[in-house]
């Protein structure tokens, strides 16, 4: 299966499914339109204004926050939302502005609005070559079980910065000192539009590279990565091409962006390179 194909899954929703909708003219998610009466019936509703959407909200940061938890609330008792993360993220129309509300991780793709996160690539030099710490995901995780993921990453919640954030899922997921972890740097950011069961996940991922001591071994603590291995870049990839059903889809676009960017991906030797390239970020 060309590397593309990641791309493409991650990437599967169709706009023209969804409406976009905005508070003061700012453009914030995408709601399913079969889902509009749905949401009415939670209590949230929208104006519409040539194929737009416009939620006014009720009040101050805290009140649209409290309204909006009280809404899914009943929708995770209902099961339209589920997977629980007691994770609140900001609801604003770009990173770093400032939010009209918080929202609870599992809701946000009802409400296509942006999810932010960090992956992290701990790559080791062995010799003449560039290895590659790969994680496997617990069986219990309630997104991915069992898929292949990158050392560490994770979501992004309000109220951390992005680099903290690193730093800690660092420590959580493979026991990475911040002695080390504090070295790594920040290299690129890539995102998409994936359609899940109740609405679309426009995530962010913004892209790291930490290398590793060859004496370094990292285990878990928290109980959300079963095993790791540590392979060469070339065997990822081949796997990636050949099982990549086996890897978290938008782990498999790091991996992608990090073998492009350290030259085992070029022009002369991937085929569709300029498409994988340009499929890094569609918004």
């Amino acid at each position: 299966m060309p590397l593309i194909d990641s791309f493409t899954y991650a990437n599967n929703a169709k706009l023209s499914d969804y409406q976009p909708w905005y508070i003061h003219n700012h453009h914030i998610g995408y709601i399913r339109r079969t889902l509009r009466a749905t949401l009415a019936d939670y209590g949230l509703t929208f104006t519409e204004k040539e194929d737009c959407l416009y939620w006014q909200p009720i009040g101050n940061f805290d009140e649209n926050s409290a309204f909006l938890a009280e809404i899914t609330q009943k929708m995770e008792k209902t099961g339209f939302v589920h997977g629980w993360r007691d994770e609140l993220y900001p609801i604003a129309s770009a990173y770093n502005s400032t939010p009209y509300a918080l929202i609870e991780r599992a809701a946000l793709p009802i409400l296509g609005c942006k999810g932010y996160g960090v992956h992290l690539n701990g790559l080791v030099k062995k010799a003449d070559r560039i290895y590659m710490w790969i994680a496997r995901r617990a069986a219990n995780k309630p997104t991915s079980p069992n898929k292949l993921d990158q050392i560490a990453a994770g979501g992004l919640p309000y109220g951390i910065s992005a680099f903290d954030n690193l730093q800690k899922e660092c420590a959580e997921e493979a026991a990475i000192p911040f002695e080390l972890s504090r070295k790594a740097i920040a290299c690129g950011v890539s995102s998409y539009y994936h359609e899940v069961d109740n609405g679309i996940r426009a995530d962010v991922m913004f892209h790291y590279d930490l290398w590793l001591p060859e004496s370094f071994t990292p285990h878990n603590t928290d109980g959300e990565v079963a095993a790791f291995y540590c392979l060469p870049i070339e065997e990822v990839l081949v796997q990636l091409e050949n099982q990549p059903e086996t890897f978290k889809y938008n782990s498999a676009i790091v991996m992608i962006d990090c073998a492009i960017r350290h030259g085992l991906l070029t022009p002369d030797n991937t085929h569709n390179y300029t498409e994988l390239c340009a499929a890094m970020c569609q918004h």
